[in-house]
């Protein structure tokens, strides 16, 4: 009985601790016009939000995998995306959020693939 109350106690300890993101909020482009040669900057707080939920009082570190031209859509060109802050301190529940943003090309033509998932890493900072 020991062993077993031991298992599941070593089990939710660690489920307590890891780090999951809780939700994701994307940018609204509805007013999104965008022309060969134009630019349009997506402010952080205004862009991607990413909450996350791990251990209190632990900073996190948030960090893109990409490299190379990403495309949002045919003639839209993803530049210069970051996190607001690259680096948090999750509150005393646990809980924080990376604000992310980004700014766009317009292109007349454009040539790969299209929609392309941007990836990234969220992690404990040690």
């Amino acid at each position: 009985m020991k062993k077993l109350l031991f298992v599941l106690l070593l089990i939710s300890s660690v489920s307590v601790f890891s780090l999951e993101i809780t939700r994701v909020e994307n940018v609204d482009l509805k007013r999104l016009y965008l022309y060969k040669g134009s630019q349009q900057w997506i402010a952080p707080e205004d862009g991607v939000i990413i909450y996350v939920k791990g251990e209190a009082n632990k900073r996190v570190k948030f960090k893109t995998k990409e490299d190379g031209v990403m495309y949002l859509t045919q003639g839209v060109r993803i530049e210069a995306l970051r996190a607001k802050r690259s680096v948090i301190l999750l509150d005393d529940f646990g809980e924080g959020k990376f604000e992310i943003g980004f700014s766009l090309v317009g292109e007349k033509k454009v040539s790969g693939k299209y929609k392309k998932k941007i990836k990234y890493e969220i992690e404990y900072v040690k």
